[in-house]
């Protein structure tokens, strides 16, 4: 049996592109190790955390790239997701 993996396209609104511009180089791979693995993986794999949020414009979903990194997408058509922000605490 072989198991085939979905892939995802990551694109990342203007928001998100410039909050990840302003990142220190470490907090920047923090995010760029998760995102690669979101793209390869999906918003499934565990260590990604992934949550469901009801809001007045629909659904939003967040994921974590660390324990006080998260980033927030929407799903789009055929395996593309949306990244619209970035945040941390």
């Amino acid at each position: 049996m072989h198991i085939q993996s979905i892939k995802f396209r990551l694109i990342f609104a203007t928001k998100a592109q410039k909050q990840l511009d302003l990142l220190s180089p470490k907090d920047r791979k923090t995010y760029d190790k998760a995102f690669e693995c979101f793209a390869n993986n999906g918003p499934t794999y565990r260590s990604l955390r992934t949550h469901r949020y009801h809001c007045k414009d629909g659904e939003i979903w967040s994921s974590s790239a660390s324990m006080a990194k998260r980033f927030y997408w929407h799903y789009m058509e055929e395996q593309r997701i949306i990244i619209t922000h970035l945040d941390s605490h």
